[in-house]
């Protein structure tokens, strides 16, 4: 692993309740990198820090500026009375060149039959295809997922997983997750939050 992305020297509270002292994490910049561990040890709040929509009351975060960076977060976070089309072509700066490949991540993702229609009418694990597609059809350079299989068709699950991995084939990834062998597939380094140093 040639680590270039480094957090850094990272503290955070919330109110009483401290998250993180001194806590340092290098990353690469290729290959998925796995953080893994109980819950309530700050594994969103670190995704929250990098995507900046958090600020670490100490510390750096060092690399992640000038990436593109895409994310699916534990909520699905969708365009409720928008299709399943739309919410992915809203994602996309030029929609007209972008539809082919709208079109066929919809149906790598078992989707296109629906693409037409609204998300408020998608069952839950049709909203977490819909949320991983957005993501995945956007030019990214690093892709963050929390939690990104939870709630998926077990049926499903296998392919989708293998349409991750092929998108982020000489890319970064950071996921979140609590099953090591989702961790495993992907070959990822993988990082223990509670037991990582603080140095």
């Amino acid at each position: 692993m040639t680590p270039n992305l480094e957090v850094r020297h990272i503290y955070k509270n919330f109110g009483e309740k401290n998250i993180f002292t001194n806590f340092n994490l290098k990353l690469p910049e290729i290959g998925f990198t796995a953080i893994m561990g109980p819950s309530g040890q700050g594994k969103t709040t670190l995704i929250n820090l990098i995507l900046g929509l958090m600020k670490p009351d100490h510390g750096e975060i060092i690399g992640f500026a000038d990436k593109k960076i895409a994310a699916v977060f534990q909520e699905d976070r969708l365009l409720e009375h928008k299709s399943g089309l739309d919410n992915i072509l809203f994602v996309l700066r030029n929609q007209s060149a972008g539809k082919d490949a709208a079109w066929e991540m919809l149906a790598r993702a078992g989707l296109a039959e629906d693409a037409h229609k609204a998300a408020r009418d998608y069952s839950g694990g049709m909203r977490r295809r819909l949320a991983l597609c957005r993501a995945l059809v956007t030019d990214f350079d690093m892709l963050i997922l929390d939690e990104p299989f939870k709630g998926l068709d077990i049926g499903l699950k296998p392919e989708i997983m293998t349409l991750v991995k092929q998108k982020c084939q000489g890319r970064g990834a950071i996921l979140i997750t609590h099953d090591r062998q989702e961790a495993e597939f992907f070959d990822s380094h993988i990082v223990d939050i509670s037991e990582h140093p603080l140095t």
